[in-house]
């Protein structure tokens, strides 16, 4: 019994017979059941091997696939009458090229060959260590017919997965419906006549091994009903004896001959076994959906069920694709059941998962790289800071040690004290020089000469005494009276009591020469509370200070 394999990709049959035409099948994935099956006549033309018209073909293609419901960007394995079957024995070291140019010179001998370059797929039949040879099969077709079929089916979007001589196929066939059961006949021998519209067609197997084959041109539309029948059986049994086996497969795909008939003529002693696929048909060779006519069903050729059985089958059986690109047990390196699926790892998924993977690296090392460049940039600005740093303080130092490199203390402190003196004397200026009624509220300082004082006064005039007393003491800093507003409804807990006019209006000024620190942190404050910063009164009270006063310089 043949074991099934599911598949999870669907595989669209098609095959060309000459008294069929092209017929076109799916097979279930999961059980052998043909679920679609559909055929249209075709012109083959029998002198030059190949189609008569492949405008019409595709016609056909594209007609089955609407009729069936297949999309036409679906896998196909298509199988093609034969061309050119042989076998050839070549030392068992020789490589794929050496092989390849041997079936090509064989193959030139055949007339078909003389006028086109052959295209062929070849399979071992027979490997033998000791003798260092092996007996191969190939099968070859004319490349420009192969060309122009490929062609077709890029045109039409669709994946052509494999292209077989339809007599491998047949053989196939025959063990997926089971007619030779692979485990019964492993080793035994059996032959199989297949009758065509112009030929016969004699092949020699043990198991599931080719050992030999013959074919012999008849033109049986050119006899009558009974010469026909004789002229085969006749033929036929002059060379079975050299054909030994225990079994003989009668399958006939021409309308002129019948099988069941053929039979009683043939001489053969054990037993035959016979299938028409023509208008004698009388079952489909396999279990096909009922929505399918049973006596369109009838008719279906070995060939096209062959070509859904490469996916499905466990054993490699004449694997003979010319496109070697269907996943058979032959190319596979592991192979595998999960449950009830057989997996095969072969070149193409290898190769598949190798770019995948290669794809996820790049993926990732690109990700990493950004990283890295992101983080590098980053460094790079943080040590560019650093560096600056380093280049000021040199600078710095450079400006302290001079060209011999020598700090000059004296000098050194000098400068501090230079760069002091002003900072020392505003200091001393606050000390001592503070009107009774002026109250200083803030004080900044940096560098000595920037400053920024702050403060309250109930008399105008103080406040400029204080501001020229400042000026007297440090002539050359640039201060200026920046601020000098009313406040109103002032407490007198905030201030000294003992000040004269008590009650009045006090004056809130700001004398500096730089952006005083406190008065923005007051704004920023107030501007977050949504008041209005010129409404701030400097915390002393809610009073709303009076229109502000321009800045006065003493100079002016």
């Amino acid at each position: 019994m043949v074991k099934f394999i599911n598949s999870n990709k669907q595989i669209v049959g098609v095959s060309i017979t000459p008294n069929h035409g092209v017929e076109v099948a799916v097979l279930d994935k999961k059980e052998p059941v043909i679920v679609k099956y559909g055929s249209r006549p075709l012109e083959y033309n029998f002198a030059t091997r190949e189609i008569q018209d492949y405008d019409t073909f595709k016609a056909i293609i594209i007609d089955l696939f609407k009729e069936l419901d297949i999309s036409l960007k679906s896998s196909v394995y298509l199988t093609l009458p034969n061309v050119h079957l042989d076998f050839e024995t070549l030392p068992l070291i020789i490589g794929d090229e050496a092989i390849s140019n041997a079936i090509l010179s064989k193959a030139e001998d055949s007339y078909i060959f003389k006028r086109v370059e052959p295209i062929s797929a070849w399979t071992d039949i027979v490997t033998n260590s000791q003798t260092d040879k092996r007996v191969i099969a190939y099968t070859s077709f004319q490349e420009t017919a192969i060309t122009q079929i490929r062609d077709i089916f890029s045109e039409l979007g669709a994946e052509l997965v494999g292209i077989e001589s339809a007599y491998s196929a047949t053989i196939r066939g025959l063990f997926f419906t089971d007619t030779i059961d692979i485990e019964e006949d492993e080793n035994v021998n059996w032959n199989l006549l297949l009758v065509n519209s112009n030929s016969y067609a004699l092949f020699s197997m043990q198991g599931t091994k080719l050992i030999d084959y013959t074919e012999v041109p008849l033109a049986i539309k050119s006899f009558s009903t009974e010469e026909a029948y004789q002229a085969i059986s006749t033929s036929v049994s002059q060379i079975l004896p050299n054909f030994p086996a225990k079994k003989l497969i009668i399958v006939s795909q021409s309308d002129e001959i019948c099988a069941e008939v053929l039979r009683t003529q043939v001489t053969f002693d054990d037993e035959i076994i016979v299938h028409d696929s023509n208008k004698y048909a009388k079952a489909a060779p396999i279990t096909t959906d009922s929505s399918i006519m049973e006596t369109e069903a009838a008719a279906m050729t070995y060939a096209v069920i062959g070509a859904l059985a490469t996916d499905h089958l466990e054993e490699r059986i004449l694997d003979l694709n010319l496109l070697s690109t269907v996943p058979t047990l032959g190319d596979a390196y592991f192979v595998f059941q999960i449950k009830d699926k057989t997996i095969f790892v072969n070149q193409e998924l290898v190769r598949k998962a190798f770019l995948y993977i290669a794809g996820v690296l790049v993926v990732i090392f690109a990700v990493i790289y950004g990283l890295i460049y992101l983080v590098t940039m980053g460094l790079n600005k943080q040590t560019g800071n650093y560096q600056t740093k380093i280049s000021s303080t040199q600078q710095e130092i450079q400006a302290i040690t001079g060209t011999d490199g020598i700090v000059d203390i004296e000098t050194l402190v000098t400068r501090i004290i230079d760069l002091n003196k002003t900072a020392i004397n505003f200091y001393d200026s606050i000390a001592t020089d503070i009107p009774q009624s002026v109250w200083l509220q803030y004080y900044y300082n940096k560098d000595g000469d920037k400053v920024a004082l702050e403060g309250v006064s109930a008399n105008i005039a103080d406040i400029y005494n204080y501001y020229k007393s400042l000026k007297v003491i440090s002539p050359q800093s640039s201060i200026k009276l920046n601020r000098l507003q009313i406040l109103t409804e002032v407490s007198g807990e905030e201030y000294d009591l003992a000040a004269p006019d008590l009650g009045s209006r006090y004056y809130d000024f700001e004398i500096s020469n730089v952006k005083s620190p406190r008065s923005s942190l007051l704004k920023g404050a107030n501007a977050q509370d949504g008041q209005n910063p010129q409404n701030q009164n400097n915390n002393q009270g809610d009073g709303v200070p009076a229109t502000r006063l321009e800045p006065v310089d003493i100079n002016n």
